[in-house]
């Protein structure tokens, strides 16, 4: 690869932590009535904008390690789109909505499913149950990708190509999404609660080549609900002094 070329990933490596460390995220989501305790994150030990638990470290890995080796079961509701804020009218663009939905439910399936069947620390239950933990998803906001607007700018090269920096309209472009999720002890009380909103995220690939996540409108908050799902899976399978960050950047151009 030529010196150019290297100087360029460089550039776009740069660029996508510029925009990540620009501002915050945490007054972007919804406060539709679904999370009732916001609190703002350092990122430090959580990858989400806001994060509050009322138990203590020894509670959070006694949930992960189980009492007496004996695994936690815990049951997943599907995700719920009933606070969503600014459902469109629109058939079609509902459609879509409820699809993101459907993708999120599907994610946490198959990844739960092989933690499930390879770990220890937990199991999934069909439904609820006594002494099951539940845990309740919201998808709270979603914005499709500028198609048009994000195929002009691949066209003329902008993103690092042009030498340009990306810009809050440029972060608008991508579309957006925000999520919160409830969790619950056995017997229903509520321990901690999560939400979190992101733009979408061009790939280092995308800012040299092209991200296939432009030929979308919801690409880019279809891969944002994959690393949920990832971050979510890790949670709940290590103990509190685990650290699980945001992606500053993505590889990913799909």
């Amino acid at each position: 690869m030529s010196n150019k070329c290297w100087m360029m990933w460089v550039m776009a490596a740069v660029s996508c932590f510029m925009v990540s460390c620009q501002s915050t995220d945490f007054d972007r989501i919804p406060r539709s009535g679904f999370i009732t305790h916001f609190e703002e994150t350092d990122h430090a030990r959580m990858p989400f904008d806001s994060y509050w638990d009322m138990s203590d470290n020894e509670d959070w890995d006694e949930r992960v390690l189980g009492k007496k080796n004996k695994s936690n079961p815990i049951y997943v509701a599907p995700v719920t789109l009933k606070y969503f804020a600014g459902m469109p009218t629109n058939p079609r663009a509902r459609a879509e909505i409820e699809g993101l939905a459907s993708y999120f439910n599907a994610r946490l399936r198959k990844v739960l499913g092989k933690l499930d069947a390879s770990d220890n620390t937990f199991h999934l239950v069909h439904e609820p149950q006594p002494d099951a933990y539940t845990v309740q998803i919201a998808i709270l906001s979603a914005k499709p990708a500028r198609m048009v607007e994000n195929l002009a700018g691949d066209a003329a090269g902008f993103f690092v190509r042009g030498g340009g920096l990306v810009t809050a309209a440029d972060r608008e472009a991508k579309g957006s999404i925000s999520m919160g999720a409830r969790y619950y002890a056995p017997g229903g009380e509520l321990v901690a609660e999560v939400a979190d909103f992101q733009y979408g995220q061009t790939s280092l690939v995308g800012m040299v080549i092209l991200d296939f996540k432009d030929f979308s409108r919801f690409g880019y908050q279809r891969r944002t609900i994959d690393e949920w799902v990832d971050a979510f899976a890790k949670l709940f399978t290590t103990i509190h002094a685990t650290q699980v960050k945001k992606k500053l950047f993505s590889l990913n151009p799909f």
